[in-house]
């Protein structure tokens, strides 16, 4: 599988807009996701432990993302994934703290601030829509 184009659209960006459906109510936030080259069908993403948030995920795992680009990115490029698995990981925070101060500005005051706090989840889509922005190449990845 080529993964050329989604790995220079990863690097254009650090955060997705996160889509759940919970007792039929729709809600969306924003979170900074990591991507490892080895998992390239995962993305990964921390909450914090006693959020909120994990009830929706163990309660209806099917969600939804598109990334959203980086200031400046020309063209609005994106991925996108519907149905997406999203499931506590066994990685731990530590283990992807280097990934996330490579690729996340100022993580480290997150870090600092709620580290201890924090457990990952995985996304793992079926296929990924990937759009290089206006004009520019557009593929579908299967996983």
């Amino acid at each position: 599988m080529d993964l050329t184009l989604m790995k220079e659209i990863i690097q254009k960006t650090n955060k997705l807009a996160l889509s759940t459906s919970y007792n039929d109510q729709a809600d969306v936030r924003i979170v900074n996701f990591v991507w490892q080259e080895e998992t390239p069908g995962k993305l990964y993403f921390s909450s914090v432990k006693t959020g909120p948030a994990l009830k929706v995920y163990a309660k209806n795992p099917d969600v939804a993302f598109i990334t959203i680009p980086d200031d400046g990115a020309s063209g609005n490029p994106y991925l996108k994934a519907t149905h997406v698995k999203i499931k506590k990981s066994p990685k731990t925070t530590p283990e992807l703290l280097p990934l996330y101060l490579q690729t996340v500005p100022n993580y480290q005051q997150v870090w600092d601030t709620i580290g201890p706090t924090l457990t990952v989840f995985e996304l793992i889509p079926e296929q990924i829509y990937v759009d290089a922005g206006l004009g520019q190449k557009k593929e579908t990845l299967q996983f």
